[in-house]
């Protein structure tokens, strides 16, 4: 006679939930680390300054009144440089935390802040989908048994 539990007669619960429990902390983890990361750079010796977060792009930008000795073009310049740098520094954060939550394998992703935020989001979804998924076999499984 078949096992009515089939495969899940073998299954550790508590280590399942356990591990379910770590992943949607370090889903959670992930996302809070994403909206509080913040690029810095500065330029011009230090007269321009530059902040850029996932959520907006540049958030703060501090030109200190001596930059005005600057030409146009080289404030122009040192304006974009700090905004590349800025970038390039939240883009290294990114990339940390979600090496730290999900390993290498959404370098992809971190090219484009919107796109991590969708993989998590994305990884969330999958990992809901998966719990429901091994609930409901669960609670079929204490029907048939007549729980």
């Amino acid at each position: 006679m078949d096992d009515p539990l089939g495969n899940f007669a073998n299954i550790d619960v508590e280590a399942f939930l356990r591990d379910s429990e770590n992943r949607v902390a370090g889903f959670a983890a992930a996302q809070e680390g994403v909206a509080a990361a913040v690029g810095r750079a500065t330029a011009a010796d230090g007269l321009i300054a530059v902040e850029c977060t996932a959520r907006g792009g540049v958030s703060r930008l501090d030109i200190d009144p001596r930059a005005k000795r600057m030409s146009v073009h080289e404030m122009s310049a040192a304006i974009l440089a700090a905004i590349r740098d800025a970038d390039a520094d939240l883009q290294r954060q990114l990339s940390a935390i979600m090496t730290g939550a999900f390993g290498g394998g959404l370098d992809r992703a971190l090219g484009d802040p919107d796109t991590a935020r969708a993989k998590v989001a994305e990884a969330q979804q999958a990992f809901d989908r998966m719990m429901g998924d091994a609930m409901g076999e669960l609670d079929r499984m204490r029907r048939k048994l007549g729980y």
